[in-house]
């Protein structure tokens, strides 16, 4: 099972980490110019790098995650993030629900539907991760259970519990 979807709410610390990363950079710049004095071209080409890469900015915010779920473990996959790795054996707890999430946009608010998934594992660690539904608006207007039943991480959540029921019934019959 592979499956991609859109993070909601996990792309501000991306966006966060970005801007400290460039302040510093500035700011490197910056007192590097008032002990050696760095050549104005310099200054200006790291402008222009700088300038050059604004635009994918909004491109990397809304990269799609995905998760890759096998006989074994299920692994999510952020971009610029590391990959998270759990196994079933270890899953004591699988919590899906959806949320109603009214944005504020230049048109007035806007309905999403978000679908979150926690795995609660033996060793005391907790896993969430949020996705924004496909059929959001279209379930923002009609309140359609069916499309909630067949949410991404619903699917999962079944798929990863009849592996775990395949897991514990095989060891059973030793």
């Amino acid at each position: 099972m592979n499956v991609r979807y859109h993070k909601y709410g996990e792309n501000e610390p991306l966006f966060i980490r970005f801007l400290i990363i460039i302040g510093i950079f500035f700011l490197i710049i910056k007192i590097l110019n008032e002990v050696i004095h760095i050549p104005a071209s310099f200054i200006i080409a790291s402008w222009l790098l700088f300038m050059a890469f604004l635009p994918f900015i909004p491109i990397m915010l809304n990269m799609k995650a995905q998760f890759v779920a096998d006989d074994y473990t299920v692994t999510f996959k952020e971009a610029f993030s590391q990959e998270i790795c759990i196994p079933y054996i270890t899953i004591y707890e699988i919590e899906v629900y959806n949320q109603m999430i009214s944005v504020r946009t230049r048109g007035g608010h806007v309905n999403h539907c978000v679908e979150v998934i926690t795995f609660k594992t033996n060793d005391g660690k907790e896993y969430t991760f949020k996705a924004v539904m496909d059929n959001s608006r279209i379930a923002a207007m009609l309140g359609a259970d069916k499309i909630f039943e067949m949410g991404k991480f619903k699917v999962l959540k079944q798929f990863i519990e009849q592996k775990q029921k395949e897991m514990y019934s095989s060891n059973s019959k030793f």
